[in-house]
């Protein structure tokens, strides 16, 4: 018996090795690929790619560096970039390398305007993997991407990587460089996990965060290295959808000096919520005047159950910003609407080397308080050096919120406003340089207590 298995086996073997494939891998190179980092393989690669999908297989990409446009992932596959090879995203502007294409989301979104173009795009998927230790370089100093003025134009450059409408999204162990705008952003999407990747925005214009998330439920970030311009990993919402069921543990996120954005954010983005977030185990540093953490409900935003503990922050501005406010945004249906912010844990975060003689922020606005934040086992080394104590404090004042644009207040570890409580316990708040500020003023406060 065994003899006839294996004469009929082996003609379906030779068969396959002919064909310069195994079963279950499409090697792009039998498509017409020639990963001479010359060549427009978009169709050989988008080709693979349909052949593929919904069948279990990998797109395999070996050996070689792959120009290409947009490429459109399907359900049920894995697109595998391994280690001898480069994707690289087309220098052009044109529709046909990157088509602008508005996302289709379940609720109305504030992100339909954006995110238009995008070089890996997985549209309303399930059961994706992006992996294989290689590197995906959007080549985004490009002169159409590069000296940008103003913000709004993220529409018009295209990020290496977006799901929208996902669900059971895996990106692993593989290096994304030089995006022209966002890397990669995920759109109410389910299931999400982001594991072993790193990050390299390069240092060239705004918006070039390392990890976008937009209303997304059950996602999983951890070890992954992000070197980004702007925002390193960012939570938003511009739905009803929501950020709900979060992981963030054991990254490095470095903003490389660079006068834009935070290392990590809730924010600004924030129409629906932000619910059970536990953050651990963060190395942030190099946000130049910026902040280390950062969390807004500035367009209605429910902010609930967060958690950051096991930090360490080095060379920022500023370690925390809290802000709760009114930017009478909103989408087409609903009201614009004012949000909160409650429930918020620090524990075990470590601060040293700050770069400016800022306090950390908490702040609401007059008759809406921030709710519940606690601080337990802090060690800060701020800055200090300040000689003054009769520094006026902004309310926001509407425009785009950074913690840097308070400056200087009346206190040199935390300066707190329109908050109904406040615990500190067990925390050590002390400054390289004299300070005569107090450690910690509050306005508008209910209670503060202090262990």
């Amino acid at each position: 018996m065994t003899k006839y298995i294996l004469i009929f086996l082996i003609p379906v073997l030779l068969q396959c090795s002919q064909a310069g494939q195994m079963p279950g891998i499409y090697n792009v190179y039998d498509y017409g690929a020639k990963g001479d980092g010359i060549t427009n393989d978009q169709i050989a690669i988008q080709s693979a790619i349909d052949a593929c999908k919904g069948k279990g297989g990998i797109v395999l990409l070996s050996q070689g560096n792959f120009l290409t446009g947009q490429l459109v992932l399907g359900s049920d596959m894995t697109l595998k970039v391994d280690s001898s090879a480069i994707l690289l995203g087309i220098q052009s502007d044109s529709d046909t390398a990157y088509p602008r294409h508005k996302i289709e989301t379940q609720f109305p979104n504030r992100m339909l305007q954006d995110c238009q173009r995008r070089l890996i795009y997985g549209n309303h998927v399930k059961n994706v993997s992006i992996t294989g230790k290689g590197k995906i370089d959007g080549q985004g100093f490009y002169d159409p991407w590069m000296n940008v003025k103003e913000l709004g134009t993220e529409k018009d450059r295209p990020s290496i990587l977006a799901f929208v409408g996902a669900k059971n999204i895996t990106v692993s162990d593989i290096t994304m460089v030089n995006p022209a705008c966002w890397t990669q952003v995920y759109i109410e999407c389910d299931s999400v996990n982001i594991r072993n990747i790193n990050v390299h925005t390069g240092e060239l214009t705004p918006n070039r965060d390392g990890i976008d998330i937009v209303d997304c439920h059950n996602v999983l970030i951890e070890d992954c290295d992000i070197k980004s311009e702007d925002d390193g990993i960012c939570f938003k919402s511009g739905s009803e959808y929501g950020c709900k069921e979060v992981v963030v543990r054991n990254c490095t996120i470095d903003k490389l000096n660079v006068n834009a954005g935070n290392c990590f954010k809730l924010g600004t983005d924030g129409l629906g919520s932000f619910i059970n977030f536990q953050v651990s185990g963060l190395t942030l540093k190099n946000a130049h005047q910026n902040s280390a953490l950062v969390i807004e409900s500035m367009d209605g935003a429910v902010i609930d159950n967060i958690t950051f503990s096991d930090c360490v922050i080095s060379n920022t501005g500023q370690a925390i910003f809290m802000l709760l406010a009114d930017r009478k945004r909103t989408v087409p249906g609903r009201k614009s609407r004012i949000g909160s912010i409650s429930n918020v844990h620090f524990k075990n975060i470590r601060g040293s080397g700050f770069t400016m003689q800022y306090p950390s922020i908490i702040t609401g606005i007059k008759g809406h308080n921030i709710q519940n934040v606690t601080f337990e086992n802090l060690n800060f080394e701020l800055k200090g050096g300040v000689s003054t104590t009769n520094q006026t404090v902004m309310e926001y004042d509407g425009k785009y919120p950074e913690g840097s644009k308070f400056g200087n207040t009346n206190a040199h570890g935390f300066f707190i406003r329109h908050t109904d409580r406040v615990d500190f316990i067990n925390c050590n708040i002390t400054t390289e340089l004299p300070d005569a500020r107090d450690w910690l003023v509050h306005e508008d406060v209910k209670c503060v207590n202090i262990n």
